[in-house]
């Protein structure tokens, strides 16, 4: 049996939390992105924060500035935090490039002393020597990389030749330096540039030694951006997945239903569940609803430049806050927690006069 480590139902698996918001209790937030940078040495064309020297950014981001960085006070005050407050899991991811922090190292070492599971999303360029010796006991690790192909990398990511080998070097050696028990991911954005790649790159990535390639649809405000190459781009995958897929390499295919769902504006359910579980801790000091909608001036919970994370989040003001949100209103944006949210929406109503008839 394949276990899918992108699967929407986690939740499910903490009944005690599940029920605790269904009964409308505040609690800690069960899982934090947290992103200690906004700087990047890299430059994608489709990022949505519209890191390094580009200016292209998804619309709601209208609050961000690329040199933002967590302060090191700051950052040990939000981890001793997150320890008292019971937090299960933190994921370092961008803004930036997060492993370009200047205390990544003390940072990760914090997080681990409490026991909290750790894991990562990074471009790669960085995960080598003592930083890889600090991430090889890390639930996952998640790389970005878009082309197996040297000169595609370059120019979808702004960057020299160098860079593309340096990544692929660095996927290989961490590879076999982590534990058997992290998982080392690559997640590879589907475009026009690259659509003819994709079979190409999960065979070039499980050979480096990964654990799984997920494949996802950039997200384009040009109508029907995927239709002239979807078929392509859907044989390909649905071809690696029969020739590459073992019980040590898994080919996930999320492009399949994210091209369809690019384009949704809105949300179909009426609350925002997943908002009161997980949180982000962005590189501005300020705590947002949710990571894709970081740097929006519209979803900010509050600020910890002038207070700890514990008192905000506790405090009546997030409660109220959180309680307030009205996905169908308030959320124009794709949400990357659609599933779960409609999911936990069909757990709650379910007629329990009726529940025995499964």
């Amino acid at each position: 049996m394949e276990h899918n480590p992108y699967s929407s139902l986690k939740i499910f698996h903490h009944s005690k939390e599940l029920e605790a918001i269904g009964r409308g209790e505040h609690m800690a937030p069960f899982y934090i992105r947290l992103k200690p940078t906004n700087i990047c040495n890299q430059h994608c064309v489709y990022c949505t924060y519209g890191s390094g020297d580009t200016e292209e950014k998804a619309e709601n981001r209208d609050d961000i500035n690329h040199l933002d960085v967590i302060p090191w006070e700051k950052m040990q005050e939000i981890i001793r935090d997150m320890g008292d407050m019971g937090v299960r899991a933190v994921t370092l991811s961008g803004g930036g490039e997060p492993l370009s922090y200047h205390h990544i190292l003390e940072t990760v070492q914090m997080i681990t002393e409490r026991g909290i599971d750790l894991s990562l999303i990074s471009n790669g360029s960085l995960l080598e020597g003592e930083v890889a010796q600090a991430f090889r006991h890390a639930k996952w690790i998640r790389i970005s990389f878009d082309s197996p192909v040297r000169e595609t990398y370059c120019k979808l990511r702004g960057v020299a030749p160098t860079m593309f080998d340096r990544v692929v070097r660095n996927i290989r050696d961490f590879s076999r330096l982590k534990d058997a028990d992290c998982v080392l991911g690559v997640n590879f954005v589907v475009s026009k540039t690259n659509a003819t790649e994709v079979y190409a790159a999960a065979k070039l990535l499980k050979e480096l030694g990964a654990n799984n390639i997920k494949f996802a649809a950039v997200s384009e405000t040009e109508e029907d951006y995927h239709c002239a190459i979807k078929d392509d781009v859907i044989e390909q995958i649905h071809r690696a997945q029969r020739e590459f897929q073992d019980d040590s390499f898994q080919v996930i295919n999320n492009y399949e239903r994210d091209w369809k769902k690019r384009s949704d504006v809105g949300q179909r359910f009426p609350v925002c569940y997943t908002c009161r579980l997980v949180t982000v801790i962005a590189a501005d000091q300020r705590v947002y609803l949710c990571h894709t909608r970081a740097y929006d001036s519209k979803a900010v919970v509050g600020s910890l430049k002038h207070q700890d994370f514990r008192t905000l989040w506790f405090s009546e003001e997030t409660k109220a806050r959180l309680a307030a949100v009205r996905p169908q209103i308030d959320c124009k944006n794709s949400c990357a927690y659609q599933d779960r949210n409609e999911a936990i929406q069909s757990y709650f109503d379910v007629d329990m006069r009726h529940v025995n008839f499964i």
